[in-house]
């Protein structure tokens, strides 16, 4: 096999592909959700909570898969993950009963979190200076394809094909990329591996700095605004607009592409303005969707929420990969672990704000206006502690 001309660019390109794995593993599926409800005869809210049960499995894989990619490599954690992630999506794709599907997702969540963390990881090793910036914001954007093309793509399959078919396009996707994954070089030099337990050492230090505090609190209140309309959307587009998972692809397509532009923007504005500046611009933006939404608060103005929710993602692709590399960057010499840690509270937060969102019946925009409020309230705390001078001389101990 010849040797790859410029490494560093095929790590920045393939990085955000291997990430955006995390990105599709729920919106691919989401428009199949009321079709898997009906065929296993259970309840909303237990479809619902097949996305909780995801991200909870995708931010303890996150954990488990840090500490390996820290003390054997970054490919230790990389490779085993990808493969589980397609046994897990061909698993879920022959389930005929809800405990199965629900262990499948279960177990695809956990091996996806071995992707991102050793991603972020590899990135951090690799790409050095300005370009590192530069590949988090493909990393944001790669992520943000997944809610643009997933859905729809999902919405198609589910209407020509059946549910099944979206879990083997999870599958045939997941083993393109880890055979691109085969071609990558160790980054995790030998003398700078750490035991588990060294690893672990390094969790107090991690979780004690209020700058990562502030940073999970953002991205958290961030994956739970994102996830609200691929819980909701599916059901309240069939027996609200009385239209098909096709016309709900569509509009996942929209509320991803509001995402998508926010992060090309925020891309074409890094020259111009800081990070600090960039994060308020989108916070701004943000509740301008809420005031959207909040327009007719006493009935349920899909298309208002709609609105809302396209302007509120907007202001998210503007500040969210600004708020990752900043984490990343907190304790280099410790990657992984602080990535593993970063995606493990993020998706806590992600899932307790799904479970939340299940139980709560939209039955007037002003629930959404309530539920999104509160998000921000969390998320202007954290990106406002965030845009302080860090003026603390914290070092990880070795």
């Amino acid at each position: 096999m010849k040797p790859i001309r410029d490494y560093v660019g095929y790590i920045v390109i393939l990085a955000p592909l291997i990430n955006s794995v995390s990105g599709i593993a729920i919106d691919l599926f989401a428009p199949s959700m009321p079709a898997i409800a009906a065929q296993m005869q259970v309840s909303d809210n237990t479809m619902q909570l097949s996305i909780s049960i995801t991200l909870v499995a995708y931010a303890f894989g996150q954990l488990v898969f840090g500490l390996i990619a820290d003390s054997r490599g970054r490919l230790a954690a990389l490779l085993p993950g990808m493969a589980l992630f397609v046994l897990a999506s061909l698993l879920a794709m022959v389930a005929d009963d809800i405990g199965t599907f629900l262990f499948a997702r279960g177990l695809q969540g956990f091996a996806v979190g071995g992707a991102q963390v050793a991603s972020r990881a590899l990135l951090v090793d690799t790409v050095k200076g300005e370009r590192f910036f530069s590949a988090v914001v493909y990393m944001s954007l790669a992520w943000g394809l997944g809610p643009v093309i997933a859905p729809f793509i999902g919405g198609l399959v589910q209407q020509f094909g059946g549910w099944r078919w979206n879990f083997a396009l999870y599958a045939i996707y997941s083993s393109t990329l880890l055979l691109f994954a085969l071609r990558l070089r160790e980054s995790l030099e030998p003398q700078k591996r750490r035991g588990a337990l060294q690893s672990m050492a390094g969790y107090p230090i991690i979780l004690g700095n209020r700058r990562f505090q502030c940073a999970v609190l953002a991205m958290g209140s961030s994956q739970a605004m994102f996830l609200v309309w691929n819980i909701v959307g599916p059901f309240m587009v069939e027996r609200e607009l009385h239209k098909g998972a096709s016309f709900f692809g569509l509009t996942a397509l929209a509320s991803g592409l509001a995402y998508l532009t926010g992060t090309l923007t925020n891309r074409a504005l890094m020259k111009r303005f800081d990070a600090s500046r960039r994060m308020l611009a989108g916070l701004l933006i943000a509740c301008l969707g809420i005031v959207a939404m909040a327009v007719t608060p006493f009935s349920l103005n899909v298309p208002a929420l709609l609105v809302g929710i396209l302007v509120i993602n907007f202001g998210q692709g503007l500040m969210y990969s600004n708020i990752v590399a900043q984490t990343l960057t907190l304790y280099p010499d410790r990657a992984a672990t602080t990535s593993s840690l970063m995606g493990c509270t993020m998706m806590l937060c992600g899932a307790v704000g799904a479970w939340f969102t299940g139980l709560l019946d939209f039955d007037t925009n002003l629930t959404a206006v309530l539920l999104f409020g509160g998000l921000m309230v969390a998320q202007v705390v954290g990106v406002m502690v965030l845009r302080t001078p860090d003026r603390s001389k914290e070092t990880m101990a070795m």
